[in-house]
């Protein structure tokens, strides 16, 4: 038994569902106390659950996409919450019979004796930072589709139209609405008033987000973080939070497979193939560091020549990823060692595109007169 298990005298294992819940308590032998099935509505009944179990409670919820709303709920209730590993405990169980109580039972006693995996519990303050940058992700997506709708649209019109931001958008339909039949126009007018709303909260999300930052738990590692050419508050935000703190992983390795940017290996009949990444960890985490690094790449040469090489050999989809493994890991490098990216050659991506735009306004001139 761990030193830090003789602080409690009861044990808890949660077994989590949307609609129903699991909880089964031991006390320091493994020894069945109490258990309960009950719906997930039901929260008064597991307040007094728990307030009837003997001595100081330590409680383990296995990992679920959903879980956060517990966490939250019954922090106050116990003495010690923890989140199980599911992948590990998974692994542990081995091929029995799986049932909620079995379950919850083993998590107990596994904590009991301190042999259960746990992962990471974010407190509030940075649970809501969390929240925050995954809000931002969903909004872009909402913005991004909207916006890919208003595309879609006018290339079925054969009508060449403005720049997708919610201004240039708005003065596009009140100069040239007219080319558009009367159903189109009010599916256009639709996607307008959407990615203008969306606009306007994404905005306020970003001053919330810059608040936020200024914080100084956050302040070194987000300032470090930036010194990468493509992380601006927003990433560094959603990444940090994320992570948390970078030093809970032992390497980058371990980073790596957690972020669930590692490749599924399966191996059979004395054969390995690699497939696709596990997606393990957080979505909101792998989208953040994917766009920041397709950034990066625009600035630094060394950087987008991997990336062309990867490109060349495993197509764009895969090589995107890639890179975001790579960024993670330099990441992870750079807070380890408290020391600043060092971008190499840059691509001077930008001139060459403001070069092209200009001899292709010369050509329509020339073509015009």
């Amino acid at each position: 038994m761990s030193h830090s298990s003789t602080q409690f005298e009861t044990f808890v294992g949660v077994d989590l569902h949307k609609c129903t819940v699991t909880l089964v308590a031991v006390d320091a032998t493994g020894k069945l106390l109490a258990r309960l099935k009950i719906s997930t509505k039901s929260t008064g009944k597991i307040d007094d659950w728990l307030a009837a179990l003997p001595g100081r409670v330590r409680m383990a919820v296995e990992a679920r996409a959903f879980v956060e709303w517990f966490i939250d709920r019954y922090r106050g209730s116990v003495a010690g919450i923890e989140i199980a590993d599911a992948t590990e405990l998974a692994s542990l169980r081995g091929k029995r019979r799986k049932t909620d109580f079995k379950d919850a039972l083993d998590m107990a006693q596994r904590l009991a004796r301190g042999e259960c995996p746990l992962g990471f519990i974010a407190d509030d303050e940075l649970m809501q930072l969390r929240k925050l940058g995954r809000h931002w992700r969903r909004m872009s997506q909402l913005l991004a589709r909207s916006k890919h709708s208003l595309k879609s649209m006018l290339n079925a019109a054969n009508i060449r139209g403005p720049k997708f931001d919610g201004a240039s958008a708005h003065r596009w339909y009140l100069a040239y609405g007219g080319k558009l039949g009367p159903v189109q126009r009010q599916a256009f007018s639709d996607y307008l008033d959407i990615i203008l709303l969306v606009e306007r909260h994404r905005e306020r999300m970003r001053r919330e987000i810059h608040t936020a930052l200024r914080s100084e738990r956050f302040t070194q590692t987000v300032a470090l973080l930036k010194t990468v050419p493509g992380i601006d508050d927003i990433w560094a935000c959603i990444i940090a939070a994320e992570i948390g703190p970078f030093d809970r992983f032992p390497n980058a390795d371990a980073l790596e497979f957690w972020a669930g940017l590692t490749a599924d290996v399966k191996e059979s009949a004395g054969r390995t193939q690699s497939g696709p990444i596990t997606k393990a960890g957080s979505a909101a985490l792998r989208w953040a560091l994917c766009q920041a690094a397709l950034t990066m790449c625009r600035s630094d040469a060394a950087q987008e020549a991997s990336r062309q090489r990867l490109i060349a050999r495993r197509g764009k989809p895969i090589a995107n990823v890639a890179m975001g493994r790579r960024l993670l890991r330099i990441l992870y490098a750079m807070v380890r060692d408290n020391q600043p990216y060092r971008c190499a050659k840059p691509t001077r991506h930008n001139a060459r595109a403001n070069a092209a735009r200009l001899a292709k306004r010369k050509r329509q001139r020339k073509e015009a007169a």
